[in-house]
């Protein structure tokens, strides 16, 4: 009974969004970002805001909100996506009317959508690059019902353009999208940062500023996981054997309760980054641990000459639960290591990387030059 109310709400939901959408509208000159992922989408904001601030519109989540407050100070116009009655009486009117339209991510109103052909939806993403699997090869989509993943579908198919990075990237958007798609290959807006050496001078300055560090930078980046579970390392275990020439950072993911309880009773690692972005502090990181995180992709760019280990403790898990990319351990630029043991082995015999390969592949549109061939495809839009 209760699947059954959900599903009827949801579909309540999406025929109201529908009604109100069929309206017809005249085209106006705003272009409307829908915001979620407030930290990989800050920076092309910014470069919209300064290109095209007068005709900026966000609609964002409520986890977006302080990213939200800051434009709204400077004059922009924004909207709660998750108040139903604000979305169905100002963002649903302004999508219809609106030439583009951004998005960072799935925003599920839109299978409601009843769209013309003058409106571009362009999918930005918040990631570069994709390990584990989303969409309809994700694992758990795999039991949705045929309802659900029609609805997964109808949001897909609003996307009328993807910015990519490369084709690779593209591939994997139609293989966990189930479709064609047309790409913008721009590069990832985020990563413009990486050719910029003024800006990788003045980020490394800061670093050394905030944290006076005089040693080796050890970073621990983990994906988020749905299913909790036990910490996967002895930070004080693994200080002791690194020895003193390193300093552990440790990115906890904003929603992993349990990580961030652990990380408190830890003593001699830092996970206060001081006002420091994840993105800034890329390119003083000489070795960097994650698992199925995008932020390889990242990386690869921001530190040349840097090391990455996959540490992938639950890997057999993970690929039964959610999902991994094809021949993952082949294209990875690091060792792909499943115990604490084999960790330390490999940070302790560090080999030289080099990313070029894994560039190639992953990176093979990025100029450092995104966000100003966005700004300028957008513009061409509203031109004609």
């Amino acid at each position: 009974m209760k699947k059954q109310i959900t599903l009827l709400s949801k579909e309540l939901y999406l025929l109201l969004i529908k009604i109100i959408s069929k309206r017809p509208r005249g085209k106006s000159n705003q272009i409307v970002f829908l915001l979620s992922f407030p930290s990989t989408s800050e920076t092309i904001l910014e470069a919209l805001y300064e290109s095209l601030g007068n005709q900026l519109v966000i609609c964002y989540t409520n986890n977006s909100q302080s990213e939200a407050d800051k434009y709204r100070q400077k004059g922009v116009p924004t909207y709660c996506l998750d108040n139903f009655f604000v979305l169905c009486t100002k963002i649903v009117p302004l999508i219809k009317k609106s030439k583009v339209v951004l998005c960072d991510n799935y925003f599920a109103f839109l299978a409601g959508m009843t769209l013309d052909n003058k409106t571009e939806v362009v999918q930005l993403w918040h990631a570069n690059g994709a390990i584990k699997l989303f969409g309809l090869e994700a694992k758990y989509a795999k039991s949705a019902t045929y309802k659900d993943k029609q609805r997964y579908l109808d949001v897909y198919q609003k996307f009328t353009k993807y910015v990519v990075s490369s084709d690779q990237m593209a591939r994997i958007f139609e293989r966990n999208y189930n479709q064609k798609i047309n790409i913008l290959p721009f590069g990832y807006p985020p990563t413009d940062n990486f050719f910029d050496n003024i800006w990788l001078k003045k980020v490394k300055d800061k670093f050394n500023r905030v944290f006076n560090n005089k040693k080796k930078v050890l970073l621990y980046v983990p994906t988020y996981r749905e299913t909790p579970t036990d910490v996967p390392l002895n930070f004080a275990k693994l200080q002791q054997k690194i020895g003193k020439d390193w300093q552990i950072f440790v990115k906890a993911h904003p929603h992993d309760k349990l990580f961030h309880e652990y990380l408190k009773q830890e003593v001699g690692i830092i996970t206060d980054f001081k006002g420091m972005s994840l993105q800034e502090i890329l390119p003083s990181v000489d070795c960097l641990i994650t698992d199925y995180s995008s932020i390889p992709f990242e990386y690869s760019l921001a530190n040349r000459e840097g090391k990455i280990i996959f540490y992938c403790y639950d890997l057999h898990k993970y690929q039964t639960e959610v999902g991994i990319e094809l021949d993952f351990e082949r294209w990875v630029p690091g060792k792909v290591v499943q115990t604490e043991k084999e960790l330390l082995h490999e940070i302790a015999n560090l080999d030289t990387q080099n990313f070029e390969a894994f560039n190639l592949l992953w990176n093979n549109y990025t100029t450092g030059k995104a966000k100003q061939q966005l700004i300028d495809w957008i513009r061409s839009k509203y031109e004609n």
